[in-house]
This record gives C-alpha cells, structure tokens and sequence, in this order.
C-alpha cells in the first residue's frame, strides 16, 4: 500500500513523462501541479502554459484561477498498486 506522497510522486512522474520531460522542464517557470486524496486513490494534475501572456509588470506570474491550461496532464495513481490510469492530456506539438 502507497502513502500519499509516494502515491503523489508516481503521478506528477507520470504527468511529467506525458507531456515530455524536456518540455516541462523547459518552461517548469510557468506550470503547476495540483494533487488531491480520493479515498483509494491520487489524483494528480499538471498543466504547462508556454506563453508569456501569464507574465505581467515585474514578472510575476499571474495563474488567472482555473483558466484552462493550454498543455495539461491529469490521471490517478492507486494506493493498493500504485497503477496509473490517464484521465485527460493536452499534449504539445513537436514544435513546441
């Protein structure tokens, strides 16, 4: 049985490897993570926004609370095995 950080771990990973690690790593400035308990599961959620229209003055990042995110990945990860199953992925192009 997986803790919750454990369980948490396994799905940013998986997120990450989704949407390609380069890609993430390349713009970790302007994504982020959400993560909630579902009582025999995880669910993890991460979402890339590569454009500079989440910078205003000062360049601070501005998350504008719930906007869609235009790369995304979502799943959950069980706690008895640790399985991983997709719920939804907006994945970017090869150019991006």
């Amino acid at each position: 049985m997986l803790t919750f950080e454990e369980a948490k771990r396994i799905g940013l990973d998986a997120c990450v490897n989704r949407l390609g690690r380069e890609f993430v790593m390349k713009y970790k400035d302007t994504s982020c993570p959400a993560y909630g308990d579902m009582d025999d599961r995880v669910y993890c959620f991460l979402g890339v926004d590569n454009s500079e229209s989440r910078y205003v003055n000062d360049d601070k990042l501005v998350l504008d609370g719930g906007s869609s995110w235009p790369y995304s990945a979502r799943c959950t990860v069980k706690y008895n095995d640790g399985t991983v199953d997709f719920l939804e992925c907006k994945l970017p192009s090869p150019e991006d």
